[in-house]
């Protein structure tokens, strides 16, 4: 093995400041999102990592299965406020 070839790769965290360096929001959502990150003392860094994130959260397994399971928890309240379900 090659002294620098372990270094091949750059960690991900060096990617997405990289990445961060050059972010340009797509849409006036995105804008206002930053604007208001920044505008709570977020770094732009952070700010970005965090709009990063929140594009991205849905995208893991885990996270879509406990979306699919809280809208079936809303859809069984809705059922027991309309009286169609009782706890009995």
């Amino acid at each position: 093995m090659q002294p620098f070839e372990r270094f091949s790769e750059q960690p991900k965290h060096i990617t997405r400041k990289t990445e961060a360096k050059h972010y340009t929001p797509g849409t006036g959502n995105e804008q206002l999102m930053l604007d208001y990150l920044l505008d709570s003392g977020f770094q732009w860094d952070e700010a970005v990592a965090l709009l990063h994130l929140r594009e991205h959260l849905y995208e893991n397994e885990e996270m879509r299965q406990r979306v699919t399971e809280d809208y079936r928890m809303h859809f069984v309240k809705w059922l027991y406020e309309q009286g169609l379900v009782s706890d009995d």
